[in-house]
């Protein structure tokens, strides 16, 4: 009985375990997908300051929709349009990294649950070793008295048997 139960446990334990493995494996992909969000966000953010810091005026035209100042220079609405445009994809950029740590939070919180679920795994395992072990131990014992029980049982037939041997006389003693 006691062996069955150890058994289900350990099954149980190493379910727990792959369990958490494969919730680890997901957080992981979460993590992973977080943080390349948030790269190809940063990414487009510095494209759009580099490609505003290098032709403001074609940046400018390009995000108003509009042409450019005979001048050449910038009208407060472009610069406007890119400013909002930045501010945006920086809350989106922050929102992604917010994100990510999160994801990486939630990776780490898994990490620890499966390295629990190891440990109470193993644990259960170092039992069953131990139950095994006493378990052959005392089979062994059994089985040594049961020998020693026949060995003696067979000399003490063997002594009674052979000529001359003390044993249990049937002589009568005459006074």
């Amino acid at each position: 009985m006691f062996r069955f139960r150890l058994q289900r446990v350990l099954e149980l334990r190493a379910r727990m375990e792959r369990d958490a493995a494969t919730a680890l494996a997901a957080a992981e992909e979460q993590a992973e997908a977080a943080r390349e969000e948030q790269e190809r966000l940063q990414a487009a953010r510095q494209v759009l300051a580099h490609h505003a810091l290098a032709n403001p005026a074609s940046a400018a035209s390009e995000l108003t929709g509009g042409e450019e100042s005979p001048a050449g220079d910038l009208s407060v609405g472009a610069l406007r349009t890119l400013q909002f445009l930045l501010g945006r994809l920086d809350e989106r950029v922050n929102a992604a990294a917010s994100a990510a740590a999160s994801a990486e939070d939630e990776v780490t919180q898994k990490q620890d649950a499966l390295r629990a679920a190891f440990r109470d795994r193993r644990a259960i395992d170092r039992l069953k070793e131990r139950a095994q072990e006493s378990w052959r131990a005392t089979e062994t014992a059994a089985d040594r008295q049961l020998m020693d029980e026949i060995a003696l049982s067979r000399f003490t037939q063997a002594g009674a048997q052979k000529p001359g041997a003390a044993g249990p006389t049937t002589e009568s003693t005459e006074s």
